[in-house]
């Protein structure tokens, strides 16, 4: 073989290699969908369906492959569940409720300081209403782009910091806020706090990875 043929089969065994590993990283991360999970659902005397969504967002998830990313948990059952996929009636008034574990990382962008989408455009942090968050205090963002929802959510203080989810001070703040689905459809929720430690400019792992700090919403 001469040596061109040699330097060509190398090239080529190079580019097999990125191709497999690209495919795998899709298929295995970007594409890996949880099973959904389903918050219960009532309807007023009005008529008006109604769904209970508990949340709670934790600076290390302590369990799984990635013990150590970020993550949301949603409460089903009576019991903390890993999963980001979740099952909404359309046309519903969703009450949400989360328990905020993680510290502040604050935002890059202060558009997102601003509360949208809501009713009323407001959320209560500890019971008090906020239409807009210093920049500087949120740990993490609710979000879903197609409905035009944002909700910073305030992180505990650093210096207060006790550890992860389930500590023994349960330090966290407790943000309620409530929003409407529209009609029928899947819809995808992130976080816009680069909050990945550890990644380039933190938008790497659990911010690309359902599971984590993104995810799916099947509206029904």
């Amino acid at each position: 073989m001469t040596s061109t043929g040699r330097k060509l089969m190398i090239v080529a065994g190079g580019l097999a290699v990125v191709v497999v590993a690209a495919a795998l990283y899709i298929t295995q991360w970007l594409s890996y969908i949880q099973p959904e999970q389903a918050p219960a659902v009532t309807v007023s005397s009005s008529g008006q369906k109604q769904a209970n969504l508990e949340l709670a967002t934790l600076g290390s998830i302590g369990f799984t492959s990635h013990a150590t990313w970020v993550a949301y948990l949603v409460r089903q059952g009576g019991r903390w569940v890993h999963s980001t996929n979740w099952v909404l009636p359309a046309h519903a008034l969703v009450h949400v409720t989360i328990l905020q574990y993680d510290t502040q990382t604050g935002l890059r962008n202060p558009f997102l300081s601003q509360v949208r989408g809501t009713v009323g455009s407001v959320e209560y942090v500890d019971g008090h209403a906020v239409h807009y968050m210093d920049p500087t205090l949120p740990a993490h963002t609710f979000s879903i782009p197609e409905l035009g929802v944002n909700v910073p959510l305030y992180g505990i203080p650093n210096a207060t910091y006790p550890g992860t989810f389930g500590n023994p001070h349960n330090t966290h703040e407790t943000i309620t806020f409530s929003f409407r689905t529209g009609g029928k459809g899947l819809l995808h929720w992130q976080c816009f706090v680069p909050c990945a430690a550890g990644f380039l400019f933190g938008n790497g792992g659990p911010m690309q990875t359902v599971g984590y700090m993104d995810g799916y919403i099947h509206v029904v």
